[in-house]
């Protein structure tokens, strides 16, 4: 497991308006370079030994570039079974700050019950789609049980139902605008309710609006260029023709109705952020449904692998991982949706070994210096030190760092820690 690091966050007020913001991380920068002089296969068996959170799609993005660098063609039916892997862990990833996180918010018992159940998918959607279980390999080979992978999935719907719905995932599904959510809401035992109408109680739900844009997709030609001027720094702290941006599930969220709504009126502030991650939980055992579904009509010669990603929606393709960039001189580069938002590996492959190797996950774009989650933080006001700690605490929940956190509150009498 690598050393990850962590984020301190000063948050300095006066008068119950934040002053002044500031970011800094301990992350260490040279993770990927334990893959340097390694081969491809090496460093393959590598990468799930260095990261634990979000692992999927680590190890896809490792494949993808390694693959792209040596020169191999896409696999679409393969990789249409890992891009149910990544689904499942970005459910579960989302999932488990809900049940985690959420409760403490809103005065209720974490459910560990539930916490302990989604553990147990990623083992056993592995071994039921690949043999082996062995998903993230140049030599993968799929090994499908349709229908145990399909009583999995209404397994884990049934679970996320009962757990953050209460039973009533199904209304949420139909919600389009912001009435329909306000009549969802009333007298609605379900954690999700319980937290959104949190927010509505105290007039928090705009809080930490700001102006940080959601980031552009760009195609890995021009990506790559633009990591070649400056490698060190755009993988230390990121930005996109000198600005900054934010890549979470807000981007991939904001063409839903719902959401698309709440936006217009709320901006990107909080409870924007919190439904966008329900509305993407709600979301994803349809998308499984629907991956699998093309998986079968490959099995059965109704469409032929090429043709699996054209039967994709636009909607589902924001959740995919895209198509990774390859050239001829052993350079490889992948771009992945992960939970938390965009995951890009790019390497350098030099005689067979890997010469450069870089890695740039969404926490260095969210919690950049200058970046969205500073920017929210320095919009908040309250009437308290102890409110301006708890709005800031909801929005790091929101967009969620891949690592630990320390946030100290300071004004010119004391320090909350």
């Amino acid at each position: 497991m690598t050393p990850a690091g962590s984020i301190r966050i000063d948050l300095h007020h006066h008068s119950g308006k934040v002053t002044e913001v500031n970011i800094a991380s301990s992350r260490p920068e040279a993770i990927a370079q334990v893959f340097i002089g390694k081969t491809p296969e090496q460093v393959l068996d590598t990468v799930p030994l260095l990261f634990t959170l979000c692992g999927n799609a680590q190890a896809y993005a490792a494949l993808q570039a390694c693959r792209a660098a040596l020169g191999g063609t896409t696999e679409p039916e393969i990789d249409s079974a890992r891009d149910m892997l990544v689904q499942l862990e970005t459910l579960r990833e989302h999932a488990w700050r809900i049940l985690l996180d959420w409760p403490g918010f809103v005065n209720l018992v974490q459910d560990k019950k539930a916490l302990a159940a989604l553990l147990k998918f990623d083992a056993l959607f592995k071994r039921h789609l690949f043999r082996h279980g062995e998903a993230f390999k140049l030599d993968s080979c799929l090994d499908i049980d349709a229908a145990q992978i399909a009583k999995l999935i209404d397994e884990l719907e049934t679970l996320i139902d009962v757990s953050i719905f209460n039973g009533r995932l199904g209304d949420f599904q139909s919600l389009t605008g912001e009435a329909q959510l306000q009549d969802w809401l009333q007298e609605n035992n379900a954690l999700a309710a319980k937290l959104l109408n949190y927010l509505y109680s105290l007039n928090w739900t705009a809080v930490g609006q700001n102006n940080i844009a959601c980031l552009p997709d760009f195609d890995g030609d021009t990506l790559d260029r633009q990591l070649q001027q400056d490698l060190a720094r755009f993988s230390r702290a990121p930005h996109w023709q000198g600005r900054c941006f934010e890549t979470t599930l807000l981007n991939r969220q904001l063409s839903q109705p719902l959401i698309a709504k709440m936006h217009s009126r709320y901006g990107n502030g909080l409870i924007v952020r919190m439904l966008a991650r329900l509305v993407e939980v709600a979301l994803i055992p349809f998308q499984l449904k629907h991956l699998l579904s093309l998986q079968t009509a490959v099995e059965h010669y109704e469409i032929s692998p090429p043709l699996i990603r054209q039967s994709l929606d636009e909607r589902d393709l924001e959740m995919l991982a895209k198509s990774p960039s390859s050239s001829n001189d052993g350079i490889g580069l992948a771009q992945i949706q992960a939970a938390r938002g965009l995951l890009i590996h790019r390497l350098e492959l030099r005689q067979g070994h890997v010469y450069d190797y870089r890695l740039i996950a969404p926490t260095e774009w969210n919690f950049h210096p200058e970046g969205v989650v500073a920017q929210s933080l320095k919009q908040l006001q309250a009437q308290s030190p102890n409110d301006l700690q708890r709005q800031a605490e909801l929005l790091i929940n929101a967009v969620d760092p891949c690592v630990q956190y320390a946030l100290h509150l300071t004004d010119s009498q004391n320090e909350i820690k």
